[in-house]
């Protein structure tokens, strides 16, 4: 495989574009990406379109986000949980030492890998939560 294979016909382009989405963030190619000014530019004006959006349109439930879990072994799961308790300690000393009245911010967890059965999960959850507020007149 190389790229001539993509501009001779002999590879579809979705095949490139999801080997580029499989290289690790510490490589060169993702490094480029991160200095890559025009893009940045474009995935801000992006950002900028989905957050006016999601301001504009109704509130709805949506999926959670499938994230692979490729990469995430015992290891990744102590530091994510690290990372959560040490933001529950921050949020607990912060809380101590507010006025009183005041609230301190919540923590949110670090991301988990989601598959795509937890996403139809969520779905049918969602699905028969709305089916018992239909049945009560909501």
């Amino acid at each position: 495989m190389d790229l001539l294979s993509f501009f001779r016909g002999e590879l579809p382009w979705a095949k490139l574009a999801r080997f580029l989405r499989q290289l690790p963030d510490g490589s060169r190619y993702r490094a480029s990406q991160a200095m890559d000014m025009d893009l940045a530019e474009h995935l801000v004006k992006l950002e900028e379109a989905e957050e006016a959006q999601r301001l504009t349109a109704p509130a709805e439930d949506a999926d959670p986000i499938m994230r692979s879990s490729a990469g995430y072994d015992l290891s990744a799961h102590l530091l994510l949980t690290i990372c959560d308790r040490l933001q529950i300690l921050n949020a607990t000393l912060i809380a101590v030492n507010l006025p009183p009245g005041k609230h301190p911010p919540q923590p949110e967890p670090m991301p988990r890998p989601v598959s795509a059965a937890d996403v139809l999960r969520a779905r049918h959850e969602r699905d028969r939560a709305q089916d018992a507020m239909s049945a009560f007149g909501f």
